[in-house]
Parts: structure tokens; sequence; C-alpha cells
């Protein structure tokens, strides 16, 4: 491009140095992009008053880079110190301890650099008009004048405070040293041009804006990277949060619904017993000894206290469990098999309570049945029933959470938990298909066969 529009080398060496001031300049308004959204995901006030300052400093010197294509007169102004100049650092030092001051992010952060750019570079524009005008000289800053000596002085001073500001503000330390690099290249680049009163863009000065160009764009897009991981980082949190606080309330809803269980048949076993109706003997002892004994395990419940693994006795956990739902009204066919497994007793009372609980509520109390089985080093509990079955559209999830039939009043809790607790203690609960049955609804518990006694004394 450089070769195609220029008309000479001194020309075309101008035209290359304004190219790469523009380039720079763009470049510095994609900072301040960088640097409003950055303000947006953190609601950081100082990162959204860097970018106002960053769109302040691109609408002010890009134009007049273009300008300076058009008329010579104006050339200076994109890499020389000006009267301009000092108002511009002024504002950016205003802007910029605002940002550290305050709580609130601007909401609009690229509008208002926007509007402070256009505003200095309208001032810029007429002090060089007025200076003209009144013929004392072109705006630009000279050695030959104490006045302009004195601004230049001041200009740098300022820069130093916003430094110094950035320097002691919550930014990372590798940040405000950046930038602190790139605001001393560009004032020494300008004030280099400025003291050799360059008529074209020398080297060093464009090096200079290109390195605060440099040094801005990617401490921005650093920065902009930063905020982006802290911010996944926090939606992670978040979300573990959010799964826990939910596992947390599945888990109380669980024990809710265990408890409403034990609690019922407690109720009507205390109702049976206080009525008389059960004559001393065998059948009421077995039947305070449940009451006893489902007492102690929901007050375990509560507690969550869920105890070891160990050897259990699978008569020792049916026959009480029989006898509840026997004071519910609801008949319970069972055989003592002699069977032991390696189970949590709590466990494995609460899983055949949902089981037979279920038996009784979706079918009726029809034909339930609870037996067991030894297969190798495995025992099987199995309890079935006669009633209509399970709905084939939920058969596929019927151990989901919350899973259960169209019609039925139930949460779809308890298959859930009586799933997982069983999975928790090394075995199986599953839904048989029984294809000799017309209808009816047959679990499976598989869980690891504990040693007979007789084993254990030889």
């Amino acid at each position: 491009m450089v070769a195609l529009l220029g008309d000479g080398g001194d020309a075309r060496l101008a035209l290359a140095g304004r190219s790469s001031i523009l380039l720079a300049d763009l470049l510095v308004l994609g900072a301040g992009i960088a640097l409003a959204v950055d303000a947006r995901l953190t609601q950081d006030p100082l990162r959204g008053s860097m970018a106002i300052a960053a769109t302040l400093v691109a609408v002010q010197d890009a134009p007049l880079v273009v300008l300076a294509t058009v008329d010579p007169a104006l050339s200076s102004h994109s890499y020389r110190l000006t009267t301009g100049h000092l108002t511009t650092v002024l504002v950016v030092l205003a802007v910029l301890h605002r940002g550290r001051r305050t709580v609130t992010a601007p909401q609009r952060p690229i509008a208002g650099g926007v509007l402070l750019g256009l505003g200095a570079l309208g001032m810029t524009l007429g002090l060089h008009a007025l200076s003209a005008a009144l013929e004392h000289g072109s705006g630009f800053l000279s050695t030959g004048e104490p006045f302009d000596v004195a601004l230049m002085i001041l200009v740098g001073v300022v820069l130093a405070v916003i430094g110094l500001q950035l320097r002691h503000s919550p930014l990372p330390a590798w940040a405000s040293t950046r930038i602190g690099v790139g605001i001393l290249a560009i004032f020494a680049a300008r004030l280099w041009a400025t003291l050799t009163a360059a008529a074209s863009p020398p080297p060093l000065a464009v090096a200079g804006v290109a390195v605060f160009s440099a040094l801005t764009a990617t401490t921005a897009a650093a920065l902009l990277r930063l905020s982006l991981e802290q911010t996944s980082d926090r939606v992670a949190r978040y979300a573990r949060i959010a799964a826990e606080a939910q596992a947390e309330v599945k888990q109380d809803r669980e024990v809710a619904h265990d408890m409403r269980s034990t609690a019922a048949g407690i109720a009507a076993a205390a109702r049976l017993l206080a009525s008389g109706q059960v004559p001393p003997g065998p059948r009421r002892d077995a039947l305070e000894e449940m009451v006893d004994s489902e007492t102690a395990r929901l007050g375990r419940t509560v507690a969550a206290r869920p105890g070891p693994l160990a050897v259990v006795a699978v008569d020792a956990v049916v026959s009480p469990l029989v006898l509840a739902q026997e004071a519910l009204g609801h008949r319970v066919a069972w055989t003592p098999g002699g069977h032991r497994v390696l189970a949590r007793r709590d466990a494995l009372v609460e899983v055949l309570v949902t089981l037979v609980t279920n038996a009784a509520d979706h079918a009726g109390g029809q034909g339930t049945t609870v037996l067991s089985a030894a297969i190798g080093d495995r025992v099987i509990i199995v309890v079935s029933d006669d009633g209509p079955g399970i709905d084939p559209d939920i058969r596929a999830s019927l151990f989901q959470w919350g899973a259960h039939r169209s019609r039925s009043t139930g949460q779809g809790i308890g298959l859930h938990r009586a799933h997982r607790l069983i999975l928790e203690q090394g075995g199986t609960l599953d839904l048989v298909d029984d294809a000799g049955a017309a209808r009816g609804t047959v679990f499976v518990i598989t869980l690891p066969r504990a040693p007979s006694p007789a084993a254990d004394g030889g």
C-alpha cells in the first residue's frame, strides 16, 4: 500500500509511519473493547474506567492520523506532543481515579470513551486553529518556549501519577507493570519527536507507539482471559454447590419417605398392642420386639448412622416386617430359609419395607410373597405380588428419581433409594419379567452370602 500511494522516499516513509500509528490506535481501541467486556463480566469499575481511557486515546488520536494525510499542517499531531495532550492525560487520570474509588462499574464504557475522545479531539483541533489564528505557532510544543517545556514536564508528571495509580490498584502487578511500560514508551516516543521537531514520524516514535499499543492490547486480552477462566471456575463451583444441595434435598426426602413408611408400621402395631386384640404370647412378644427394633432403626436413620457391613440373618429381618404388615392389614406369605447375607441391616430392612409397602399400595396386597434362596456365593430375596404389574412406560426408568405410575400418588423416591442402598452394599436390585405369570411384579434382591455358623467354627 505504501509503494502504491507514496510519491517519494520520504513520503512513503511518512505514510508508513502514519499507517503504523493508525493500526496502533485501532489496536488500542480493541483493547478498550476487551476491557469493557471484562468490566461487564467482572463488574470491576477500574477495568471499566480503563476501557473508557483506552477508547478515549484511540478516538482522539486515530482521526488526527487520518487528517494528517489530507492536511500537512496537522501531520505532527499524530506523533508529537501538543497542548491538547495535557487535557487528555488529565481526563484519563480523573477517569482512572474514579474507577479506583467507585464501587459501580460504568454501564457504557465504550460510549463514554468515544464521547470523551471526540471532546479531546475537538479541543486539540480548536487549540490548533486558535494558535494558527493568533499566529502563535501551530499548537505543537517546542523546546524553545519555557511554557511549552513546563507543559511537557507536566504531561510527564501526570503520566507518572497514572502509572502509580495503576500500580497501587487491584490490578495484578504484571498488568500494571506492562501498562506502565507502555505509557513510558509512548511518552518517550512523542517527547523524542517533539524535542527533535520531527517533520515526519520518526521510526523511534512509531516504535514507541507500537510498543504502547501492543502492551495495552495484550494486557487487556490477558485480563479478559483470566476473568473468563475465573468465571468458568465460579460457574463450576456454583454447579457443584447446587448439585450438593440437590443431593442433600434428595437425601432428606428419601429419609422422610422411609420415616413415613416406618412410622405408619410402628403406629399400627402400637394401636394393635394397645387394643388388647393380641393376647400375651409369642406373637405379642414378636410384635413388641418389632416396635422396639423399628423405633431404634428410625432413630439411627434420622441420625444418619448407617453402620458397617455385617452378617445379617434374613429371617430376623423379614419376620418383624411380616408382623408389621399384618398390623396394617396386609398379609405377607413368608417361609423362613435360614440364609445369612453380608449387608447393612437397617438398609436391608428399609429396602424390604419399600418393596412390600409398594406391593400393598399398588397391588392391593394381592398374593404378596417373600422368599429367599442361596445360589452359589449369593443369596437372593424375592418379593412378588399378583397385582397389575409395572406400567411398561416406566419400566426402563423405574429406579430413577421421580419415576412412578401415571395414576400413582407416590413421589418416585422409594425404589430409587432402595436401588441405591442395595448397590452400596455390593448387591443388586432388579425388576424381573416372569414369563409364566400373566400379571404381577417380581423384584429380586441379590446380596453376598455370609458363611454359615458351622463354616465359621470350622
